[in-house]
């Protein structure tokens, strides 16, 4: 009640455009004045809709993920780091880019799976506090107006794979117990949506995520190699979305975008995934000029590319 009251007064005070409005709201939320009795994020997606965008480097953010909530961006990324060698060593799963980035306060819990938690909870009371005791049947999701559509979360996994894989299925296993983690059931044959779609890429081992009887950590699907990666045809059970670097792709663009054989290459290789019920991200795609930026994007979206990778999250929704 209290975050509706401080909008509205907002609202009334001032007459700026949607865009601003949008703008706004992002910074209330993100010096946590956007709040309500119950969380600091209540009300945050309810008048955004979802977009398929990826927010490449999200950490790098004022406000990780919930900036890019606050757009309505369907998948976020958190490259995460380990240094426990033995019982003495710290433990924790710190985010970052590079050794230099990491910082005590900027850990997997802080910035990602406890925000995640609590905007969940917001959105799936226990049934003593549902209006007549009733509940949505199927776990809502962090999205308002789309209560059933997944967050996909790519976690890029910096340190030694094998070691980093169990720690971070631990740290998933408060989102598993509430039934809020897409999972895949090897021996029903059946594939699960969950408000979250757990994505392990960099270092991320595939004999791992394989092995999982109920495998609710999936595999970045390595786009182009769909058929025989690691010796292993790729499915979607295995990956939900399937990425790589335009540049390994098919080169650099030029400065009027991509020419007809590289479209023609990249189509066949997101048709593949495509027939496999594999969605597709194509990243390191050029960021500068904005011109060259926005006629790439644009083109991968005419050819069926899935997701955006943006680094600016406020150009990409606007395209």
């Amino acid at each position: 009640m209290k975050q509706k009251i401080l909008w509205n007064t907002l609202m009334k005070a001032i007459y700026v455009s949607a865009a601003s409005v949008q703008a706004l709201k992002r910074d209330v939320v993100g010096i946590q004045l956007f709040n309500s009795e119950d969380s600091q994020f209540s009300g945050l997606t309810s008048d955004v809709f979802v977009k398929q965008i990826h927010s490449h480097n999200d950490y790098w953010r004022d406000v990780p993920l919930i900036t890019a909530l606050s757009y309505g961006v369907q998948s976020v990324e958190a490259d995460i780091w380990n240094f426990r060698r033995s019982n003495n060593d710290d433990d924790e799963l710190y985010v970052g880019h590079n050794l230099n980035a990491l910082t005590r306060d900027r850990t997997l819990d802080s910035l990602y799976l406890n925000p995640l938690y609590e905007i969940l909870e917001e959105h799936n009371p226990r049934p003593s506090r549902t209006v007549g005791k009733l509940a949505e049947k199927l776990p809502s999701g962090v999205f308002e107006t789309d209560i059933h559509a997944t967050l996909y979360f790519f976690i890029d996994f910096k340190t030694e794979g094998n070691a980093l894989f169990n720690k971070v299925a631990a740290a998933l296993e408060r989102f598993k117990h509430r039934d809020w983690l897409s999972y895949y059931d090897v021996e029903k044959d059946e594939f699960v949506w969950r408000p979250l779609t757990v994505i392990g890429t960099g270092d991320t081992p595939l004999e791992s995520v394989l092995n999982m009887r109920q495998r609710f950590i999936f595999f970045d699907g390595p786009l182009g190699q769909l058929n025989n990666f690691q010796g292993h045809s790729i499915t979607s059970n295995i990956s939900p979305i399937a990425s790589a670097s335009l540049r390994m792709l098919v080169g650099k663009s030029t400065i009027e975008g991509l020419n007809e054989k590289q479209l023609h290459k990249l189509s066949s290789m997101i048709s593949d995934a495509h027939n496999r019920n594999i969605k597709t991200r194509v990243w390191d795609t050029p960021w500068w000029p904005v011109s060259r930026e926005q006629k790439v994007w644009k083109q991968l979206l005419d050819i069926g590319s899935d997701f955006l990778n943006a680094d600016d999250l406020e150009l990409a929704v606007q395209l």
